[in-house]
């Protein structure tokens, strides 16, 4: 048994450039694990092939198929290969580390998508394999395994060309190499058949159902038994499980898994256009299969490609399994009702084959027509019998010395029996000397081509409008193509282009995620990836919102914007109180601090100390009688708001300075003189005074007595200022 330990420890160097971090997974052959680019920096996942196929040369060259087949594929949903190449005995392939789940993990998680997510990641796995199948790369092995998606929803296709060994979920065909996993490769795989672009188609057909169900259209006990049903029968549409599904979309999922490869699509770009068209109108008829489906026919196996395949040994194998449960008895019984029932398919089988010819013999005979010798004959005559006998027929010009007009060859020729409205005739008349070949118009403008076409080869020009990517007026083709010959006179038909639609992008914020959808397709747009913003308020988990209530929150590309049609708009959607809460978000607290007391410090350190607390110094004003204050002698006298209460850390604070003399008189006052009140005396006439003489007897001081002559004085009232 395969041991499932990864084969090279952590820190391990390969190539001197790329050290193991650790083992990301293994499959078949290889072993991969999360590496870091010594020259880069980046981390990359390293594919390492098992040591017990080194020694294998059908598994090496499998291997380095891959690395080589990958390295050439460049595009956004493909994993990027960025290199390959052999240390000692050790092969390795490096890739672009891509951080996500496998969409197995994500149908595991959900169950089922829906198919508004289902459809868009069928299109990017779409466009992976057009862009693949361009370069001649056929997977050969698209599973949900191998799809990688990212947080945003991108997918990437990973694995290409790389086989499986032989295990529960591989069957062993030819030369006992695996093409792919059971449950999803398609009927030719099984056979051993050749294996086509086709093959990718059926088996994404298959992801495609199990995305939308849930479940595997094709399971068995055995890997034989599966591989059978791939062949022989066809599942119920996807619908019988989800009613919900449109039916259009059951149509697209059963052409790609057709047992045929004829009946399917025709390449990936087909699908791709059919589902983009599907996300735009969902109720459109897709998936039309021309003659009669599988499903509706008989589920018998279908007939083999080729005398070689193994479809024999298959039921060789089922049939050893089978006897290994069954009693004797019951082997019999079956033996005896498969007779019974062959020879009663056998038998209506003739009788219905019997009818058919019958049928077809007297219908034979009923509408085949004998042609007549046409040549020579003028067309407009033949045209008018061809049409009465409702036979097709088509025209071509040829120059020739023949009179314009008169038919020189046909084909099929006389006697050639045909169906009405089968086979094309094809008329091949004169032109005379005056035919015209089409030059090649596609590129040029309108104006340009229908002038030279009417004026210089008098020919009827039409013109029909189709959307495209050129300007408008710009033409595409012509009808009949370019390098045909034509006779003066006959119509011709200018394809020109209208443009690139545009269309502008609605305001869906607000809305319910269903209306959005709606809104979107009938504006002609994509819905994207939709991704959720609801999580837990306390773990910070993403909790799941049940589909009637998400609220369109945030779209990209904005609402009002000018965009083509069928652009992609991404949406991310929450419940009504995340919406409301995006509208008006809770506001910010403002923290608050103590204001400290800055008076008679530096006026430098004081803003440096409240810068540093976060405080708002909005102004600082001179109080000084100085108003040319050196700024290193700048004290902060007093300040606004008040030190020491506490305030918001936003609230303007004002600064009040001076020099160090001023604080000190701030903190200092000037006392005020107590008032002084003199004696009230009487006017006299003016005379001498008399001379008075004071003598001084002791240290003591004591106020001298002054008389002079004055106008009288008032008396102070108590508490009022008076000068000395």
């Amino acid at each position: 048994m395969e041991s499932n330990r990864p084969q090279l420890p952590e820190g391990v160097l390969i190539d001197g450039r790329y050290v193991i971090l650790k083992p990301l997974g293994f499959g078949g052959m290889a072993h991969v694990y999360l590496a870091e680019d010594r020259e880069t920096g980046g981390q990359v996942a390293i594919k390492v092939m098992k040591d017990d196929l080194t020694d294998d040369p059908e598994f090496i060259k499998r291997f380095d198929t891959e690395a080589r087949s990958a390295s050439s594929l460049d595009h956004p949903n493909i994993v990027k290969i960025l290199g390959y190449g052999q240390d000692q005995d050790l092969r390795y392939i490096v890739q672009e580390y891509v951080e996500g789940n496998t969409l197995k993990d994500l149908i595991k998680q959900r169950g089922t998508l829906d198919w508004q997510l289902a459809v868009p990641l069928a299109i990017q796995i779409g466009l992976a394999l057009e862009h693949a199948h361009k370069r001649g790369v056929v997977h050969r092995d698209i599973k949900p395994q191998n799809i990688l998606i990212t947080s945003d929803l991108i997918a990437k296709v990973t694995d290409f060309g790389i086989a499986r060994a032989t295990n529960a979920n591989t069957i062993t065909l030819t030369s006992g190499v695996a093409f792919g996993s059971v449950h999803y490769f398609s009927p030719e795989q099984a056979r051993g058949g050749i294996v086509s672009e086709k093959s990718d188609l059926y088996s994404l057909g298959i992801l495609m159902y199990e995305m939308v169900t849930g479940r595997l259209p094709f399971d068995g006990e055995t890997s034989v038994a599966v591989a059978i049903k791939h062949l022989q029968e066809m599942p119920p549409p996807p619908s019988a499980y989800q009613a919900e599904l449109p039916p259009a979309l059951d149509q697209i999922i059963m052409k790609c898994i057709q047992k045929s490869p004829e009946t399917r699509y025709n390449d990936a770009r087909e699908l791709v256009d059919e589902l983009d068209a599907f996300m735009i109108e969902p109720n459109g008829v897709y998936g039309v299969i021309s003659g009669e489906a599988d499903w509706e026919g008989s589920t018998t196996a279908i007939g083999l490609q080729r005398s070689e395949s193994n479809f024999g040994k298959i039921r060789e194998i089922e049939k050893t399994i089978q006897e290994r449960r069954r009693s004797r008895y019951r082997d019999t019984a079956i033996v005896i009702a498969i007779i019974i029932l062959a020879f009663v398919f056998l038998t209506t089988l003739f009788v219905w084959g019997w009818n058919k010819i019958q049928d077809n013999m007297t219908r034979q005979t009923e509408i085949e027509i004998e042609l007549e010798n046409y040549v020579g004959r003028d067309l407009s005559e033949v045209r008018t019998e061809l049409e009465d006998l409702e036979i097709n027929f088509t025209v071509r010009y040829r120059e020739d010395s023949v009179p314009e007009g008169i038919i020189i060859d046909q084909n099929p020729g006389q006697g050639t029996k045909i169906k009405t409205n089968g086979t094309t005739l094809v008329l091949t008349v004169s032109g005379g000397k005056n035919l015209i070949t089409l030059p090649e118009y596609a590129g040029q403008t309108l104006l340009k081509a229908q002038t030279e076409l009417e004026q210089t080869y008098k020919l009827t020009v039409s013109i029909v409008y189709e959307y495209s990517e050129y300007d408008r007026d710009i033409v595409l083709t012509t009808i009949p193509a370019a390098g045909q010959s034509v006779a003066p006179g006959d119509p011709v038909t200018l394809v020109v282009s209208e443009g690139s639609p545009k269309v502008v992008v609605p305001d869906l914020a607000g809305m319910s995620l269903t209306e959005a959808t709606a809104l979107l397709q009938s504006q002609e747009l994509v819905l994207g990836p939709v991704t959720s913003m609801t999580v837990d308020p306390e773990t910070g988990e993403p909790v799941e919102v049940p589909e009637a209530e998400r609220v369109v929150i945030k779209q990209l590309p904005a609402a009002n914007s000018e965009v083509l049609v069928r652009q992609v708009v991404s949406i991310v959607y929450g419940t009504a109180l995340d919406y409301q809460q995006f509208l008006n978000p809770t506001p910010t607290p403002i923290p608050s601090g103590i204001l400290p007391n800055v008076a008679g410090l530096p006026l430098t350190e004081a803003l440096e100390k409240l810068t540093e607390l976060e405080f708002t110094v909005s102004a600082t004003v001179n109080i000084s009688s100085n108003s040319n204050i050196p700024e290193a002698d700048r004290v902060v006298i007093r300040q606004e708001p008040i030190p020491g209460d506490e305030i918001m850390l936003d609230v303007p604070i004002t600064l009040y300075y001076g020099t160090a003399l001023d604080y000190q008189q701030f903190l200092n006052p000037t006392p005020t003189p107590a008032p002084t009140t003199e004696p009230t005396t009487t006017a006299r006439p003016t005379q001498k005074p008399p001379t008075t003489t004071t003598t001084t007897t002791a240290p003591t001081t004591t106020e001298e007595s002054t008389t002079a002559e004055t106008t009288p004085v008032e008396t102070s009232e108590p508490g009022s200022g008076g000068d000395e």
